[in-house]
């Protein structure tokens, strides 16, 4: 077969995301790269007089390599070439080539990153997208499409979850060029598969981040839209699925607008135009349609829970999300039982955030610990980083929404962790019980979000920005050993991750009780009707917990038991 010899049609066919179809700035993108500058964000700009170097690694970064070999960098090219470029086509060709000689057999690569886990499926559809500018007279370029389509049609070179979802649809697109509709199909049917596992029932996606979450859905929106460009069968639920999807994308993000930083999930992410919920979300109730629910459970391992949808509040609605679960060990951290946070416009308490994909780096393994989230602990015993956090309970109501969590990292005893909204009074008490027959040392910690002042009060902290102040407040007769670490050079403690490589400094705030059976109980407020003051507390010897609190005229009673919740308003004189 030569070049001319394959479907040219692929090429506007398959060119279905943005950047393929008109790459933004392709004259200055293609000019840079005449100068051998290559740009690939969030990396810096690489400068060099060879960009055809496949060893190349300038900045030690496996994701710098990763892009290399992706050959997406050379959209702009191709796509000036598609619109009668010389030079353009002469370069996308040479570039090509190159990597086709420098990698190709696969077991014979320069690179390890040549055939690296989804570098392989970006690959081949940069490829099969550039059909209609190859000469026949370069034999190469058939057998480098063919080599691509026998790698990813061998399952054994597939590995899992969104890789395996890239390099299939790898498979698919350059098998469509090769007009090879065997391998097409075989494509199709194992994406198919895939897919049922990638985003269950209720429309959770399965790797633990919110940030891969909205990307399996703009992903998988597009793998559809490319299944069925081919002509084949695009499975029965795969729209309804990602509906559902999108609909538990909104639940899960903060009124503002944006994603929380669960797992690798970059800081500042704004919720995507997925459908009517997400769109509500995104244009503070002006289009789209209000969610249906206030709190929810997803069975893979996300509680949502806010004080509500309308508006004006808005923006400054209460909003929090619980992990719970198993280790799914793809983009998830070790947060299951951690509690985020979200009030008066801002997220208050949050988890370390995302740096980079560097294993080596010590500031990325801390992120993914246990030690980077808002968690209980017991000191001087081991813990299972990988145990399942298990949700005991639920119950949702007008009053409330209650959950209880049991964390079943430590052998010899029961941590558990209650976490409560009370919806009226605008407060959250989160509940850290260690269930032992000895004295035990119970700690927990909370990391406060960056641009946050912190001071100190009789049974807590002060957390203020310009615009707004919240409070957190330890229940119960006697005051927990209270800590507070201010990020600092020698630490990782306190630290934010903002952007790629970048951290910015936050506090953590720890507490902890020695006792047999100890308890730690934290009430946290914001002040969006009014400062919040506690009027009386008490946590009892058998664990149950007694607040009074008022916030401007109106008064609460609020009693937690096992396991009733009962808020009673109080009058004026009572």
């Amino acid at each position: 077969m030569l070049p001319s010899e394959l479907d040219h049609g692929v090429a506007e066919r398959q060119a279905v995301t943005a950047q393929q179809r008109r790459p933004k700035n392709a004259e200055e993108e293609f000019l840079r790269l005449t100068q051998g500058r290559l740009r690939m964000p969030p990396h810096p700009e690489w400068q060099t007089d060879d960009l055809f170097d496949w060893t190349a690694d300038p900045f030690k970064d496996r994701n710098w390599q990763f892009q290399h070999h992706t050959l997406r960098w050379l959209d702009a090219p191709r796509y000036l070439a598609q619109q009668g470029d010389q030079a353009a086509r002469n370069f996308w060709v040479n570039a090509v080539r190159s990597w086709s000689s420098s990698n190709l057999p696969p077991e014979s690569a320069t690179s390890p990153w040549a055939w690296k886990d989804m570098a392989d499926g970006t690959r081949a559809i940069v490829l099969a997208l550039g059909v209609g500018i190859v000469p026949d007279d370069e034999t190469w370029f058939v057998p480098a499409l063919q080599a691509h389509r026998d790698y990813l049609l061998d399952e054994k070179n597939i590995v899992k979850k969104n890789h395996a979802m890239h390099q299939l649809t790898g498979l698919l697109v350059v098998s469509a060029a090769l007009r090879d509709d065997h391998a097409a199909t075989v494509a199709r049917d194992r994406l198919a598969k895939l897919f049922e596992s990638v985003f269950d029932t209720e429309g959770t996606n399965d790797e633990g981040s919110l940030g891969y979450h909205q990307l399996n859905l703009t992903w998988w929106t597009t793998v559809w839209k490319r299944v069925s460009a081919e002509g084949l069968t695009v499975p029965e639920d795969a729209q309804v699925r990602l509906r559902r999807a999108a609909e538990t994308l909104a639940q899960l993000a903060q009124p503002d607008g944006h994603l929380p930083q669960i797992g690798d999930t970059k800081r500042d992410v704004p919720l995507g135009a997925f459908g009517p919920p997400t769109e509500w979300v995104r244009s503070r109730g002006q289009r789209g349609s209000r969610p249906s629910a206030i709190a929810k459970v997803f069975r893979r391992g996300y509680i949502s829970s806010r004080s509500g949808w309308d508006w004006p509040r808005g923006v400054d609605h209460s909003h929090m999300l619980v992990r719970f679960g198993p280790d799914y060990q793809s983009h998830s951290h070790q947060d299951r039982g951690s509690v985020h946070l979200y009030t008066q416009g801002r997220p208050w308490l949050v988890d370390s955030g995302f740096l980079n994909y560097q294993s080596s780096d010590p500031f990325r393994r801390f992120t993914l610990s246990r030690d980077a989230h808002n968690l209980a602990f017991v000191e001087g015993l081991q813990v299972d980083p990988r145990s399942h956090v298990e949700l005991l309970r639920s119950h949702i109501t007008a009053q409330a929404h209650d959950f209880l969590l049991w964390d079943k990292g430590y052998d010899g005893l029961k941590l558990t962790r209650r976490v409560t909204y009370f919806v009226d009074p605008d407060f959250w008490v989160v509940y850290d019980h260690a269930d032992s027959q000895s004295a035990v040392h119970l700690g927990h910690r909370w990391l406060v979000d960056v641009g946050l002042r912190v001071r100190l009060h009789d049974r807590g902290y002060v957390l203020r920005d310009r615009r707004a102040s919240a409070y957190m407040h330890w229940l119960g007769r006697t005051r927990p050993k209270l800590t507070l670490h201010r990020a600092s050079p020698d630490s990782h403690e306190g630290w934010i991750a903002t952007k790629w490589n970048h951290k910015e400094p936050g506090s953590m705030i720890t507490a902890n009780v020695t006792a047999r059976s100890p308890r730690l109980v934290m009430l946290f407020a914001g002040t969006y009707s009014g400062p919040l003051s506690i009027v009386h507390s008490d946590v009892t010897s058998d664990g149950r917990v007694e607040v009074e609190a008022a916030r401007g005229s109106k008064r609460w009673l609020v009693q937690i038991s096992d396991p009733d919740i009962a808020v009673t308003q109080l009058h004026r004189d009572e």
